[in-house]
């Protein structure tokens, strides 16, 4: 049974995905650097659990919380390195809300879960 409700998988794949989207356009505020292209694969790799949270899958949300956690936290102290730190400030707020939903979602009564 798809859980539903705000604390959902399928809730936090949305800022999920719009934290992978902001990691792919990063090369439009950072130019074609290194760090520009390692965060397009780290877009890539956020965009495939959004995929996978968006069907429900419990297991990836296990994993996807820790993983937004550790976003949120790279993206926050990302900021105060460049001109563009407001860039990762969106990420870090895309990550946290995801992180927040999955939180919900996951330690949320079996009961409540159907």
């Amino acid at each position: 049974m798809m859980e539903t409700g705000i604390f959902s998988p399928r809730t936090a794949a949305l800022p999920v995905l719009a934290s992978a989207v902001l990691h792919v356009l990063a090369f439009v505020v950072d130019g074609f650097t290194a760090m520009a292209g390692a965060m397009v694969v780290i877009g890539l790799v956020y965009a495939a659990i959004a995929w996978g949270l968006r069907k429900g899958w419990r297991w990836l949300a296990w994993i996807s919380f820790f993983v937004m956690l550790f976003g949120m936290i790279a993206a926050y102290a990302s900021a105060g390195m460049g001109l563009h730190g407001w860039w990762y400030m969106a990420i870090a707020l895309a990550d946290l809300i995801a992180a927040i939903l999955l939180f919900g979602a996951l330690w949320k009564p079996a009961a409540a879960r159907a």
